[in-house]
């Protein structure tokens, strides 16, 4: 019976460390009918320079799980060697997924010296040129004054491929009020939560290197803006809308180029033109992908289809 009960805490304590909830994980939280028309929405990124990291492939940290003998004599031994496996192997599998990343930070070891001294802050264009629907506006986070104003809190980070050759921006989104600023984000009361991701166009270039770097990373420096410009006015877009269905026998696959692989996504169209097609993915998360990187057919409406069939960002 000690045995048993030992075990039990045994099981208990390695199942807390053995779950693993993915870094940048984000969930999404909607409860936009909380915000009114006319709304400010006070827009804050985080203090610093811009964070720009290796993109690594989805698998890398994989962990085969190959036959394994548990040394057990009884069933009680038995289960115990199985949970103690289970603990071993994901720290294992955060251990690869680590040194995986790291791997990939490699390729963007030339890139940091063009932006280290490029703050945030700085690459966030007019907010007043962003359209948004129901009278809701951007306006920068150093005018909010009242505890009551909505916060919108974003966390940008861009992500380099291995062929050096596109970059994706993916971004955490939280609305919340300011009042709720200072609290715990696991307990902090959100309006909005959610995680947008951005692809740009693949260059054309036999020295992907030399095309982002000339001239002091200007072209670097002008997708990162640009990129997020694009995620400002999808995700404020999204906020301001009223509209929460999602249409879920408009679910289809998706297959594109994601940089260095062939990607594979199970989602809903949100919105599309010539250039873009917008998802709402199984997780809930936001993906713009350039429609040229779209695997297969993608026919290209006129103005007028688009108005028509085109569905509003929801």
């Amino acid at each position: 019976m000690i045995r048993i009960l030992l075990t039990c805490c045994i099981s208990f304590i390695l199942c807390a460390c053995s779950t693993h909830t993915p870094k940048g994980y984000v969930k999404l939280i909607d409860n936009r009918t909380a915000l009114k028309e006319n709304s400010q929405l006070y827009v804050k990124v985080p203090e610093g320079t811009a964070i720009i990291i290796g993109k690594a492939e989805p698998n890398a940290g994989n962990v085969d799980h190959s036959s394994i003998l548990y040394p057990a004599i009884t069933p009680v031994d038995f289960f115990a060697a199985v949970i103690t496996h289970a603990a071993i192997t994901e720290s294992v599998k955060n251990n690869k997924k680590n040194q995986a990343q790291d791997e990939a930070d490699m390729v963007v070891i030339p890139y940091r010296p063009f932006i280290k001294d490029v703050a945030n802050q700085a690459l966030i264009t007019q907010l007043s040129d962003i359209a948004l629907s129901r009278g809701f506006h951007l306006k920068p986070y150093q005018e909010s004054q009242s505890d009551n104003d909505i916060v919108l809190d974003i966390t940008p980070i861009y992500l380099l491929n291995q062929k050096q050759n596109t970059l994706t921006l993916r971004t955490q989104f939280l609305v919340y009020h300011r009042k709720n600023e200072t609290v715990a984000p696991q307990k902090r009361a959100m309006l909005y939560q959610n995680q947008i991701e951005i692809l740009s166009p693949i260059i054309q270039s036999d020295n992907p290197a030399d095309y982002w770097l000339n001239n002091n990373g200007e072209k670097l420096i002008e997708t990162m803006r640009n990129l997020l410009s694009e995620t400002l006015a999808l995700g404020a877009f999204q906020i301001s809308s009223n509209e929460q269905a999602i249409n879920k026998g408009n679910e289809q696959n998706f297959r594109y180029d994601d940089g260095d692989i062939v990607a594979f996504e199970r989602a809903s169209i949100v919105a599309e033109d010539c250039e873009h097609i917008v998802i709402h993915t199984l997780r809930g998360w936001l993906k713009s992908i350039p429609t040229g990187r779209i695997q297969g057919p993608h026919p290209c409406p006129n103005s007028q289809e688009a108005k028509i069939n085109t569905p509003m960002l929801n």
